[in-house]
């Protein structure tokens, strides 16, 4: 999975994490704990199994389809936010 970030003053971000790690049964129990340490309940209520089910959905896409662009969005000012997996 890369994360790109391109602000409209030339800063770049990328982070890159193995495909594996992301879409593991670990991966999705520590992002739910981060989720819900962030986020208020009423905003984001998934649990570890539900992020884990969402992963093998997400890793069957992975096979099925290769390259997939999960989010490509572009700000009026300039900045540039892109997941790949």
């Amino acid at each position: 999975m890369r994360i790109k970030v391109k602000s409209d003053d030339g800063k770049k971000i990328n982070l890159i994490f193995p495909t594996w790690f992301v879409f593991s049964d670990l991966g999705a129990r520590i992002a739910a704990k981060v989720i819900s340490r962030n986020a208020e309940p009423h905003e984001f209520n998934l649990s570890g199994k539900d992020l884990s089910r969402l992963m093998v959905e997400l890793r069957k896409i992975k096979k099925k389809y290769g390259r997939f662009e999960l989010v490509d969005v572009q700000s009026a000012e300039g900045d540039i936010v892109k997941i790949v997996l």
